[in-house]
Order: C-alpha cells, then structure tokens, then sequence
C-alpha cells in the first residue's frame, strides 16, 4: 500500500511549541468532535465493525490534547478528530469507549472496538499483540514539577523524591530505567496524577512531553523542566491480522495529510 509519511512534531522544537500554541484557553479544540470527511471522497466502510454505522475507538481519556470532553460532554482532542474525520470518510460516526489504559489494547482482541486511539506509542513488544497504523505523531518525555518548586532542576534532583507516572507506559517505563533513588508511584490516569502533584503526594510527573506541556501552557502553577528525547512514536492500533481495518486507517490518515486537515487539526492542538 502507498502511503505519504504523516508531518510530525519535531522533538527539538516541541516545548516552545506546546507552551505557545496553548497558552490561552481559547485556542483549543472546544466545540463538536471535528468530522471533516478528508479529501471529500466517500469511500466504503471496512467490514466487520463492532457496530453497523460507527468506528469504535477505546481510549483512555481525558488524555489531553489528545483524548478529551468538550464542555458539552462530545469527545474531542487531536486523536479523536483525527479518527472522526477518517470515519466520515466512510459516512461513519465516531464512537468513543472510555477504558483505563492498561490492558485497553486487549479490548481489541476482545471485540469491544474497532481500534484503540488513545496516544500509544509503537513498540516491539506491543506490536505483537496488535497491528499499528504508520506513526502520525512524534514524542519524547518529560519531567513536570510545581512551577514554585525549588529542590528540583532535572533528573538528577529526584533522589528521595515521590515521582508520579501513568501505569503501563512509556513514561513509566522511562522512570524505572532512569530515575535514581526515587519513590516511583504509578497512578491508572493522567487526572490522578495532576491531582497527586497539586496535593503534594509527589513532587514531580514524568510523562510524555506534549501531555505535560499542554498542563503547563493551560496552569502555570506547573511547569516542565526538562525533557528527553526517547525517538517515540504514536499509532493507532487495531487487532492483529485486521489488515481490511489496518488499510482503511492508513489511507484516511494518508488522505487527511494530503487535503490539509492533519496540518489543520495539528495546529489547532500544538500550534501552526
């Protein structure tokens, strides 16, 4: 299959474009769940969805900017836009199942969606259990603390420290590699970490970088202080040997590139 590589944020330039594309509320993606059909070609629904008329996605959510709610409830975020604009294409609705991340991509095999969209990075070892889609999303990891917090410059600083993570990923996995003679605390959502780091129960988060900058840019009582490259990218993820799913997200993903609705969709999040 043909396919034109997706346009990917550069790790370099990645914190001054988070803190600059979000700085004001306003910017962000706050009303209906982008349904924008691509190139404008309708092309034919892959077969065997979990639901007549819809494109399932498990997610965990809120994972912002990627995966979130809108102030009327709708799911929103550039992974959610992204899918919803590549099942319009097929005249298909975005349905959206809420699920913790651990384990959400055995809701695959498991029959509860059509793909899992939920900022997963590729990896070998998951890449066995699932098929990704080509990456759509460049991303590194990062180190948050209290904007007023004046014990911790970078890593190297997290000894006798309480760092917060998300369970089961790649931050996580960062963390336990890399950070030396801390208290390592994994939490199951990004909400409970954020609320950990404001009570104090930890005193930094280490996770990936367009996540915490998007916190840092929206609160400035947060900020992030250091970053690391890891060459991470995200997919989309759909059960192993569905190549019928695995085409119809590739040439979607492939089409919105190529008409302008990625670039639109990207700087809607991170900034143009």
């Amino acid at each position: 299959m043909r396919s034109t590589p997706i346009r990917l944020l550069a790790i370099a330039g990645a914190t001054a474009l988070l803190f600059a594309a979000c700085g004001d509320d306003d910017d962000t993606s706050s009303g209906d769940t982008t349904t924008t059909a691509g190139d404008g070609e309708t092309v034919e629904a892959p077969a065997g969805l979990v639901e007549d008329g819809k494109l399932t996605a498990c997610s965990d959510t809120p994972y912002e900017p990627f995966e979130m709610k809108d102030d009327d409830g709708n799911d929103t975020g550039f992974d959610m836009d992204l899918m919803a604009a590549v099942g319009a294409r097929a005249d298909l609705e975005l349905a959206v199942i809420d699920l913790p991340f651990e384990g959400i991509l055995g809701a695959l095999a498991a029959g509860q969606c059509d793909v899992v969209a939920s900022a997963v990075s590729i990896k070998p070892e998951r890449a066995e259990e699932v098929d990704f889609t080509e990456p759509y999303f460049d991303s590194a990891q990062s180190l948050l603390i209290k904007t007023d917090n004046e014990d911790i410059t970078g890593i190297a600083d997290l000894d006798g420290k309480n760092v917060g993570v998300q369970s089961t990923t790649t931050g996580e996995t960062y963390a336990k590699e890399n950070v030396e003679g801390a208290t390592i605390t994994s939490f199951e959502d990004s909400d409970g970490l954020f609320a950990a780091l404001e009570s104090g129960t930890i005193d930094a988060i280490l996770q990936d970088l367009p996540v915490n900058g998007y916190r840092s840019a929206q609160d400035p009582s947060v900020t992030v202080i250091e970053t690391f490259p890891t060459e991470e990218q995200y997919g989309f993820a759909v059960e192993k040997g569905n190549a019928e799913m695995l085409a119809f997200l590739n040439d979607g993903l492939e089409a919105l590139h190529d008409d302008g609705t990625y670039d639109e969709l990207f700087a809607t999040y991170f900034g143009s």
